[in-house]
């Protein structure tokens, strides 16, 4: 009986597999990796200090999603491609309109705060109070509309009036294919819907009586890794042409270079590149 591997085996031999998917993923991540270690975070204003959070999080999530790939774990990095993709539609949507917006996207905090206070009063110091207060005060007209009856409403998601969901804000940035094909099948990850378990079952071993479940497997790993590239690409690309992250032209060489590779990697599978 052939000795099972260890996790630093297996960790090869997903990557081995993979090499290809996973180089322009890596180059990338050292790229960003370099731009995180130099940028001194300097901003002057709100587009550019929530810029500064955003690819902050977001090379977070996509250093993340490389590791999980690493080993299999694709249920996980699904969940945090979910994410990073959100975080790309956010991007997206406050540089439509990034002086307006990146307020309201800094000022929900204040907001957020004096909800906490109202449902949680011992979560909030008292000291704290007058503090959140005053801001929520400055802040609150952001979030006040009138509906189509004439009252006044507040808004319940930073996002709104100018959008009612999550899938509007793909709507507003052209990414409505998007949700219906990544973020809302992503979505029975995070909500552990029967379909999340596709990949276990679909490349379960059926040889035998005894089935067992493919727990960590692999059939999603190339796409996911295809994914994150793009997704983080995307953010990374608005994040340069505002703050001085890295060198613009060596960015772009980058994503020309990986985007070709995933393109014609869909093609001799039979895919459709996207």
């Amino acid at each position: 009986m052939p000795q099972p591997m260890t996790e630093e085996q297996f960790r090869q031999s997903i990557v081995a597999k993979y090499r290809n998917h996973f180089e322009h993923v890596y180059t990338l991540h050292e790229f960003a990796q370099a731009a995180m270690q130099t940028y001194r975070s300097y901003t002057s204003n709100h587009y550019e200090a929530s810029l500064n959070l955003i690819f902050g999080r977001a090379y977070k999530a996509y250093d993340s999603i490389r590791m999980l790939c690493e080993v299999a774990s694709c249920e996980d990095a699904g969940v945090l491609l979910r994410s990073l993709l959100n975080l790309m539609v956010v991007t997206r949507w406050i540089s439509l309109d990034p002086a307006k917006r990146a307020k309201r996207y800094f000022d929900w905090y204040w907001v957020s705060l004096k909800l906490d206070a109202e449902k949680s009063p011992d979560r909030v110091p008292p000291s704290w109070l007058p503090t959140i207060q005053r801001h929520f005060a400055a802040a609150k007209s952001q979030f006040e509309y009138m509906d189509k009856k004439n009252k006044l409403k507040f808004s319940e998601q930073w996002y709104q009036p100018e959008a009612h969901s999550i899938r509007d804000l793909f709507k507003q940035v052209d990414l409505t294919k998007q949700y219906d094909e990544a973020y809302s099948p992503l979505s029975s990850i995070e909500h552990s819907d029967i379909n999340s378990f596709f990949a276990m079952t679909a490349t379960m071993d059926k040889s035998s009586d005894e089935k067992r479940l493919e727990i960590q497997s692999d059939l999603f790993v190339p796409r996911y890794l295809q994914n994150a590239f793009q997704y983080f690409a995307d953010i990374f690309r608005t994040c340069v042409k505002t703050i001085p992250l890295a060198d613009a032209a060596k960015l772009e060489l980058i994503i020309e270079a990986g985007t070709r590779f995933y393109a014609d990697d869909m093609k001799t599978r039979g895919m459709v590149p996207y």
